[in-house]
């Protein structure tokens, strides 16, 4: 049976709190990154050769503290940054990144084809016969891992060729703004919570009790007509909004 007190007879600091000092070196030193998951309690208790109270205690207080969470059934994490977006922005979400974020986004192309609009595309960009455009789905990683999956709609005779033109980590409102002069005047946004499907939890690898925030956007042109449609899906504990509006 391991000799547990509740004080280091070396260092006169509480077993607990060297087992919480031991863990954020861990995190500090890349071992354990944010987003992954902590080793389970015993090997906890064999790594810091402590019990398991004493490894349930540290783990309280550093939960407590925000530096890791404890999900019940699944395990526990390095708790993940979250990034700050603006709500009110008028572009992608990258754009929306709070001033100063590191944020290292990396935006991988899953698929990139011409498709024949449906009735509810046809609707989005008001038009009564059917018409082309171009499908996109994205998946985006920060160095925390996933963090968001993205689902475009671009007319194919607004933007003729677009499709070639869109690669991997190639922001789609530069080619909009660059190669075919389009300036974006109106944004109308939709944001809820929701629970992820199943072809959602697969592309993410993520569970289906995982929430997420759904964020549909539609963007108009200088003449009030819709020129890009998008839905994109970001995991709720990876992301905060915030609001900053003058008053004159």
């Amino acid at each position: 049976m391991k000799n547990d007190k509740s004080v280091s007879s070396e260092s006169r600091v509480l077993l607990y709190e060297q087992v919480m000092l031991g863990i954020k070196d861990m995190i500090a030193n890349g071992e354990i990154k944010p987003g992954q998951k902590l080793p389970n309690e015993q090997e906890l208790c064999t790594l810091f050769d402590t019990s398991r109270i004493t490894v349930r205690r540290a783990l309280k207080e550093l939960e407590n503290e925000g530096v890791i969470e404890i999900l019940h059934g699944k395990g526990t994490f390095v708790k993940s940054i979250k990034q700050s977006l603006h709500i009110l922005n008028l572009k992608g979400f990258t754009e929306g990144l709070s001033a100063g974020e590191e944020n290292n986004f990396s935006k991988k192309i899953i698929s990139n084809k011409i498709i024949t609009a449906d009735r509810h595309l046809m609707e989005i960009f008001n038009r009564n016969e059917a018409f082309e455009v171009v499908e996109l789905v994205r998946i985006v990683h920060d160095v925390n891992g996933v963090f968001s999956l993205d689902y475009a709609y671009l007319p194919n005779d607004i933007y003729k060729g677009i499709s070639e033109k869109i690669k991997d980590n190639v922001s789609t409102f530069q080619l909009i703004h660059n190669d075919y002069g389009i300036e974006f005047k109106r944004v109308q946004k939709n944001i809820e919570v929701v629970m992820p499907t199943s072809e959602l939890s697969n592309l993410m690898d993520i569970t289906r009790i995982d929430p997420l925030v759904q964020i549909t956007k539609v963007i108009q042109g200088e003449n009030d007509e819709p020129v890009h449609y998008s839905k994109y899906y970001l995991l709720a504990s990876r992301v905060n909004f915030y609001i900053d509006i003058g008053m004159d």
